[in-house]
């Protein structure tokens, strides 16, 4: 379960780009109801900072902190982030090599093709092990297009080990392929975890099944936070109609500030931001304590892990105001003594100054240390694809 906890954590911290139009509200930092004392950032230092926090997180001694790592800098560094998630291709860990395999595959990064077809290749040296990264990898490959190997990922989808099966889900739904349906399907009706099955949804949703994005709508209402959150982002990568009306409910009036701060963030990529939320955002950035304290009540002390995680979302959803109030806010957090909030404030510094990816070549600062308690999820055999019907 190392990879789905690492996953819950980093995909909360990244919402995907979405368009939308400014409707009958002012910028929020045109505002006279806005004031933040934070101290202006030099633009050009707090871009060469964010950069600096990702290559040293991507070195990180902790593979959880390298995987983070790894799933913030396509985005963030865009064509830039190629030459670090080739290296971290040879990463010990599995949970890195696989989030390092998706971003070449999102970047369409060329220059890795010979290392992932080696990779793909069974039995011969170099090939990869893990099941997992195996799926990845496959992925990277079908981005580049090389569909040698995506049959083989059928049969994944009812693997004994469920991250093998987290995995295949997942990158079956990020190629979005409509022939993906049908298998997405038998697995779902096959599946008895509660969490491979929301991810089930995901990714038939991400395939173009609208009864998926309607039940992913009302997973925006539940009991689990995570799936709160994760189907907000979900929603808003698929360009829901109901995205602006389910965030404003969202943002206004839900008990969780992580899951209104999320809301209000996707809210300000599709440009409905308001100085309310403007607000909002700033304080759960600089006092994410002092916020889930009075979302808990006087019976409850927020956990550290709450706090920053809060605080970690915070950044994200202020960098999707793009501009420099939210830039100064945000530039506070780089020095955070929590990795993943530097990582997300990193991520939402470079996605507001994209004039960064002109930079200079990028790579990793300090290299991993080897990991020797890993465990592999060996590839065994290359199942081919299941078209329909259920589980042999």
């Amino acid at each position: 379960m190392v990879l789905l906890g690492f996953r819950k954590v980093a995909v909360c911290l990244l919402l995907i780009a979405a368009t939308g139009a400014l409707v009958g509200c002012r910028p929020p930092w045109e505002s006279d109801e806005i004031v933040l004392k934070v101290p202006t950032v030099d633009i050009a230092r707090i871009r060469q900072d964010a950069i600096v926090v990702l290559q040293h997180a991507a070195g990180d001694d902790l593979a959880s902190n390298r995987f983070v790592a790894m799933e913030a800098i396509p985005a963030a560094l865009g064509p830039k982030g190629g030459p670090i998630c080739k290296q971290a291709l040879e990463d010990p860990s599995p949970e890195v090599r696989v989030a390092a395999a998706m971003g070449i595959g999102d970047l369409r990064y060329k220059p890795a093709m010979e290392k992932l077809q080696r990779m793909a290749q069974f039995k011969v040296q170099g090939a990869e092990r893990d099941a997992r990264a195996y799926c990845a990898v496959i992925y990277a490959l079908h981005r580049l297009g090389d569909e040698s190997h995506t049959t083989n990922l059928g049969s994944m989808l009812f693997d004994r080990e469920k991250e093998v099966r987290a995995v295949a889900i997942m990158v079956m739904g990020k190629m979005g392929l409509k022939a993906a349906i049908s298998p997405l399907k038998s697995a779902l009706a096959d599946e008895t975890d509660d969490n491979l099955r929301f991810e089930l949804t995901r990714a038939l949703a991400r395939c173009g099944d609208k009864r998926s994005l309607r039940r992913l709508e009302g997973h925006t209402i539940g009991r689990f936070v995570d799936e709160q959150i994760i189907a907000v982002n979900a929603m808003l990568e698929l360009q829901s109609p109901m995205c602006r009306t389910i965030f404003t409910s969202l943002a206004n009036n839900d008990r969780s500030p992580r899951v209104r701060t999320v809301a209000a963030g996707g809210l300000a990529e599709l440009q409905h931001e308001t100085p309310e939320l403007f607000a909002y955002c700033s304080r759960a950035a600089l006092e994410p304590r002092q916020v889930m304290q009075e979302a808990l009540g006087s019976t409850q002390k927020p956990s550290e892990k709450q706090v920053a995680f809060l605080q970690s979302l915070a950044a994200t959803a202020m960098g999707n105001f793009k501009h420099p109030q939210a830039i100064d806010v945000v530039g506070k957090l780089l020095k955070s003594d929590n990795v993943l909030v530097r990582i997300a404030a990193a991520a939402a510094v470079l996605k507001s100054v994209p004039q960064l990816r002109d930079a200079e070549p990028i790579n990793i600062i300090k290299k991993a240390q080897p990991v020797t308690d890993i465990p592999s999820k060996p590839v065994t055999k290359r199942p081919k694809l299941h078209t329909a019907g259920g589980k042999d």
